[in-house]
């Protein structure tokens, strides 16, 4: 049973790393990073209209 266990584990931390090395290997990090700049720059300028309003409205005093 205690063998079992330990195979379990030996084999999900090999399938980890060999994962990495296929992420490492093929920059598949960058290639998402880059595939979410645009999703992110939505997010972004969203906020940014919404703290420029915020800010106009206090320098009117109107809050």
């Amino acid at each position: 049973m205690m063998l079992r266990v330990l195979l379990i584990v030996i084999a999900a931390l090999g399938a980890l790393f060999v994962l990495s090395l296929v992420v490492y290997f093929l920059n598949l990090d960058m290639k998402l990073a880059a595939a979410m700049i645009p999703v992110m720059n939505k997010i972004y300028d969203r906020g940014r209209a919404k703290r420029g309003k915020k800010a106009a409205e206090k320098k009117d005093g109107s809050v």
